[in-house]
């Protein structure tokens, strides 16, 4: 009888992939380290009225204060030209709110200077310091992606990285800045749209498609946000106060209602990503597992799986925004008045326009996507 031998190597096939896998990583990562270390065309402005907060750790018991919850802690500074220096501050425990957690001894702070009664400088404990409990959430939710999706889950939190990186260092600044919101919204989709997609697939007809389909729903989605946008006769400010208090910041030269319909754009991307991907890789699988099919029959089929999916995300944009906004949806309820005279004012029909124009996005997205990968031949290859 013949000896029988496995051959373990990898084949040809496979150590392409493995390597193709390898590639776009470094890629990607060579990427990012370029968004991290190029400067940025602009320069956030600097609100020069809001006080600096340094770390602190609270190295006493704070003390109850006379008559009330606020009291007083040594703090030692943790950051800072002060850094290790011991003082007094402040604290206001909260213990007249329900659900509050008191400061304790060794708790890490933030610490603000701020202006007493008399005019003199103190110093206040703000809020707690969260940043090693953050990191150490962004740690187990990374090891969490990795180990369930593997090389694409690293790959897919690269692209997250490469899009907070894109928005933060350049989308945001050259909206503030007193560029079009919705030119920058149309660059920062593109850039982000673009990224994540070849990041995660590679160069390829899928990657194609899926850019194809995202690119056609944001434009939807910025046409319809305009036309409500002006059907209703939102305000400068879209409802929301704290845009009123940038105004001596950012200057007169900001088009705040442009920043709104950026962020109906901006806050769509993520869900029409996901449903362009989808069906572009239904459309794939459809042909890889009957080639006979005529385009028209794998569109038909892709089509309905985009309706199962369609279906299953369809509360998915309303309900973050109304998740997003429930304080101002509580306020316009138990304010008094008719209930649809509440509901109709700036600071809710705001929130419904976005909900309303993401929705429809991600509705586009499905047909458009599909009829992508159908026309480039996704599966084909």
């Amino acid at each position: 009888m013949p000896e029988t031998r496995t051959n373990n190597r990898r084949s040809p096939r496979t150590s392409r992939a493995w390597l193709a896998g390898v590639a776009r990583l470094l890629t990607s990562a060579t990427l990012l380290f370029v968004l991290l270390v190029a400067p940025s065309p602009c320069t956030l402005p600097t609100d020069t009225n809001a006080p600096v907060l340094l770390r602190a750790v609270l190295v006493s018991q704070p003390l109850p204060g006379e008559g009330g919850s606020s009291g007083s802690a040594t703090v030692e500074l943790l950051e800072g030209p002060r850094l290790g220096e011991r003082l007094t501050a402040s604290v206001d425990q909260a213990s007249d709110i329900a659900g509050s957690i008191p400061y304790n001894k060794g708790d890490e702070v933030l610490l603000a200077e701020v202006t007493d009664a008399s005019g003199g400088a103190v110093f206040a404990v703000t809020d707690r310091s969260r940043g090693g409990a953050l990191l150490i959430a962004l740690a187990l939710f990374a090891i969490a992606v990795v180990a369930i999706a593997g090389a694409v889950g690293a790959r897919a939190l690269l692209a997250l990285t490469v899009t907070g990186v894109v928005l933060v260092r350049f989308g945001i600044p050259a909206l503030l800045s007193g560029a079009s919101p919705l030119v920058v919204a149309g660059a920062i989709a593109l850039v982000v749209g673009v990224s994540s997609v070849v990041i995660t697939e590679g160069l390829n007809r899928r990657a194609t498609a899926t850019i194809l389909g995202i690119g056609g729903s944001l434009i939807a989605v910025a046409l319809i946000s305009i036309l409500l946008d002006r059907l209703l006769a939102f305000t400068p400010f879209a409802g929301d106060s704290d845009l009123v208090n940038l105004i001596p910041i950012l200057g007169g030269n900001v088009d705040l209602r442009g920043i709104g319909l950026a962020a109906a754009m901006i806050g769509t991307l993520g869900i029409v990503d996901d449903v362009a991907a989808t069906q572009v890789a239904a459309v794939e699988q459809i042909r890889r597992a009957d080639v006979r099919a005529g385009t028209l029959d794998v569109g038909s089929r892709a089509l309905a799986i985009g309706r199962s999916h369609v279906g299953a995300v369809i509360n998915t944009l309303p309900l973050a925004y109304f998740a997003a906004s429930l304080p101002l949806v509580v306020a316009a309820l138990i304010a008094p008045g008719g209930l649809g005279s509440r509901l109709s004012t700036e600071t809710v029909a705001v929130e419904v326009v976005r909900a309303l124009a993401g929705t429809a996005g991600v509705l586009l997205a499905m047909p458009l996507a599909t009829a992508s990968a159908l026309l480039i031949g996704v599966g084909e290859e």
